[in-house]
């Protein structure tokens, strides 16, 4: 008879678990690594474990931040946006944590996503709650250029990286690293050659080395194609990543949007174009992480179809 440390428990295959699984393989195909299939033939990531230094993001959800009618609760949005970058700088005093980003001296660029084409915009209460805590550090109203570009990124000490989450007709998949596309002056030149110079705006002169924190709207993701919005596609997930590293932050955005699409059809879905930009930021511009092993997400709050 076997004892308990002899017997070997093999964990139950659950459709979610199944649907997550399948999800990664379709993931690691889209994007260009190859790695992300083989996590994904045991119908998981595997824990994470990574030898080198990891990118660390914070996810905060809250069932309160969007009521039945799909309305946005401000004071709950706040809250989890401190709750994330309290998480991320290790401080239990919201003001302290924005201080370990920002100083009073700073001025700051606040990039949101405001597209008039897909209409995926970037929530105004985590662009209003961004703004109060740099002003709450002493910076003045008028050293904080909050918009979807136009801001004198040379004067600009620091930027916030406050995207929108959604899957793009053009780019494939369009969060932290395609927000600054606008910085460009040449939008529609990254569309091609399977987007993989979307991480260009990134080394941009005024941009390079400022960007100090990213911040997620995660409130109501679209996961389906586009231009045209179906209703049918974008769903409330009542959440807000944080984190410093634009690749790690859109690979995990991608994992949770691809396992939605996935479990929506019932098969995989995979994005189209295939947003290979995220396989060149980390391995060309050298911007991030995209290796599920090497992002340790923390995960707080409301973990109801939490996907990841």
């Amino acid at each position: 008879m076997k004892t308990n440390a002899q017997t070997k428990i093999r964990p139950a295959v659950t459709r979610r678990s199944f649907m997550r699984g399948a999800a990664y393989g379709t993931l690691g195909a889209v994007i260009g690594f190859d790695r992300l299939d083989s996590l994904a033939a045991a119908g998981r990531v595997a824990p994470f474990a990574a030898p080198d230094p990891a990118s660390r993001l914070i996810l905060v959800r809250d069932e309160a931040a969007v009521d039945e009618g799909h309305l946005v609760n401000a004071q709950v949005v706040a809250a989890m946006v401190d709750r994330a970058v309290q998480e991320l700088a290790g401080e239990t005093d919201a003001r302290r944590a924005w201080a370990r980003f920002f100083k009073p001296e700073d001025t700051v660029a606040v990039k949101f996503t405001h597209c008039g084409w897909m209409r995926v915009h970037t929530e105004q209460a985590v662009v209003d709650a961004v703004i109060a805590r740099l002003k709450g550090l002493g910076i003045p109203a008028g050293r904080i250029h909050a918009a979807d570009g136009g801001q004198p990124l040379k004067e600009c000490t620091a930027l916030v990286n406050i995207p929108s989450v959604k899957v793009h007709t053009l780019t494939g998949f369009a969060c932290s690293v395609k927000n600054y596309i606008n910085f460009t002056g040449r939008e529609s030149s990254y569309h091609g050659d399977g987007n993989a110079k979307l991480a260009d705006s990134f080394l941009l002169p005024d941009i390079k080395g400022k960007t100090r924190l990213i911040v997620v709207d995660f409130l109501r993701p679209y996961f389906g194609p586009g231009p045209q919005i179906n209703p049918l596609h974008r769903w409330d997930y009542k959440g807000v990543l944080a984190g410093t590293d634009p690749v790690a932050v859109d690979t995990t955005a991608l994992r949770i949007c691809q396992v939605k699409r996935d479990a929506f059809k019932g098969e995989p879905w995979p994005v189209t174009p295939p947003p290979r930009f995220l396989a060149a930021a980390e391995q060309d511009y050298k911007l991030g992480t995209a290796d599920p092993q090497k992002i340790q997400l923390v995960k707080l709050g409301w973990d109801k179809d939490i996907l990841i």
